[in-house]
């Protein structure tokens, strides 16, 4: 049987997959392996290729959801920000943005679309150069995830993996376009070594309506010991240069440290979501089901970089 075969029955008859071929592991899990950073893909070898199927079951093997934010009595955050690009709008860089980084010599996480990685190759080689960026994969062309089938679900994953390693570098996590999810797609992702992560912690910096002090606000009332916050650098943050600095000077006021993502999920235990088990997975007749993390969203009138092809 095929990889492709393999995975198709993974995502659609989990059941079987497990009498078949034994079951994955979720992230987080005692069974799960020590590491969980994806293997380096290059552009020649397919993503499906690194698919390894642990031996183990696991009785939440069904109950599969994204890390929002981790539990930990550390007074550590992780900032993260999106960098998204679709077909048709490869979007740009806010150098303001990351210059407030680099002057607050902060690690960060920055997942990215794998257009946008091949559509700003200066930037990349900056980027990558940085002992304090860590990527993150954010699909490739930033479509609805939780709708596709699974080949293309391992097609939008390969090909970012694949234009990172050109740098040197891999995805430490899957970031959802739009933050959508469905138990099936975390559940693929988990498969090719992938845990998915969404935030906890919102900037509001897509929205136009969005304030500087409504920023500050969101961040810092919010922020909690294992808190995954989300910004945006690929030019769409309407505020963000303004805000983060003095984001960032709040957040140490309140005693907080700042560690890359894979730190933050090495450090500690992921809670477990309560999310009800599905036996099986819906296939092409139904869509998948689709639980989405709030956020903020630009008003009707004003262009989004997070809008579908």
């Amino acid at each position: 049987m095929t990889v492709t075969a393999l995975l198709t029955l993974i995502a659609l008859r989990p059941a079987a997959a497990v009498v078949s071929f034994g079951p994955v592991v979720p992230f987080g899990s005692a069974a799960a392996p020590a590491s969980t950073s994806p293997a380096t893909v290059s552009p020649s070898t397919p993503a499906p290729a690194s698919l390894r199927v642990p031996a183990r079951i696991d009785p939440g093997m069904q109950t599969f959801a994204p890390i929002r934010s981790i539990e930990t009595a550390e007074p550590a955050v992780a900032i993260t920000f999106d960098a998204c690009a679709t077909r048709t709008h490869l979007a740009g860089f806010d150098r303001a943005v990351f210059d407030a980084v680099k002057r607050e010599g902060i690690p960060v996480t920055i997942f990215v679309a794998g257009r946008w990685v091949e559509a700003h190759p200066d930037v990349m080689t900056e980027l990558a150069g940085d002992p304090l960026v860590e990527f993150g994969d954010h699909s490739y062309d930033h479509p609805h995830m939780s709708n596709l089938s699974v080949e293309r679900i391992i097609a939008e994953i390969d090909q970012t993996e694949a234009a990172l390693t050109r740098y040197g570098k891999h995805s430490v996590a899957f970031r959802p376009p739009f933050g959508e999810w469905s138990h099936r797609l975390v559940y693929v992702l988990r498969s090719l070594r992938l845990p998915t992560v969404t935030w906890d912690v919102v900037s509001g910096d897509p929205s136009a309506r969005t304030t500087r002090d409504g920023m500050i606000r969101n961040v810092l009332d919010n922020a909690r010991p294992g808190s995954i916050i989300i910004f945006h650098i690929n030019g769409r943050g309407w505020k963000t240069a303004e805000a983060l600095p003095i984001i960032l000077q709040g957040l140490r006021e309140r005693g907080f440290r700042f560690v890359p993502l894979s730190e933050l999920m090495a450090s500690a235990r992921v809670p477990a979501s309560p999310v009800a088990p599905i036996p099986n997975a819906p296939g092409p007749e139904a869509p998948p089901p689709i639980a989405p993390i709030p956020a903020a969203t630009l008003p009707p009138s004003a262009p989004d970089t997070h809008a579908a092809p």
